[in-house]
């Protein structure tokens, strides 16, 4: 780890802390779950004063969303998404623990790190810029986490819709 390692921006830990995060789906039903990314994500808006709404029609499946309120209530509704699902590693095929969130070298590794925890992680701290600039959007912004985006969404978002 080099010294620009030992304290990467926000949107970098967080994107390592949701990596961290098993959310495997082997498709077909079986996952790990995203209970405890949903929960993270979930906690990490709470704690930018918004209500999350959580909505677990199967077991461990967790989507999560929020609302930002915008300056101008009759715009439509901006809706950012993620996934929080990851597709399976195996191990043995890494150089890396694929679940460890690891920055070597300026470089964040781990499943996720492209599909999609990353992009997650910027949904989040880009929210939270937002807001602690103590700025409110023109229009309304939704927020929303899925579950099982790599099995099609039959057991996230088709289940939200």
């Amino acid at each position: 780890m080099s010294e620009h390692d030992a304290d990467p921006p926000e949107v970098a830990r967080v994107a390592a802390d949701l990596i961290r995060f098993d959310t495997t789906n082997f498709g077909g039903g079986r996952s790990r779950g995203e209970r405890e990314a949903a929960e993270y994500a979930g906690a990490y808006l709470e704690a930018l004063g918004l209500d999350v709404d959580y909505y677990e029609p199967i077991d461990r499946r967790t989507n999560l969303s929020t609302r930002i309120p915008g300056r101008n209530r009759d715009k439509p509704a901006l809706i950012l998404h993620g996934h929080l699902d990851v597709v399976p590693a195996v191990a043995e095929d890494w150089s890396v623990d694929p679940f460890a969130g690891e920055i070597r070298d300026g470089i964040l590794w781990g499943r996720g790190a492209v599909d999609m925890k990353d992009m997650d992680a910027m949904i989040l701290t880009a929210v939270a810029d937002v807001l602690r600039a103590g700025e409110q959007p023109e229009r309304d912004i939704i927020v929303t986490f899925f579950a099982d985006e790599e099995n099609g969404g039959v057991e996230g978002s088709a289940l939200v819709v």
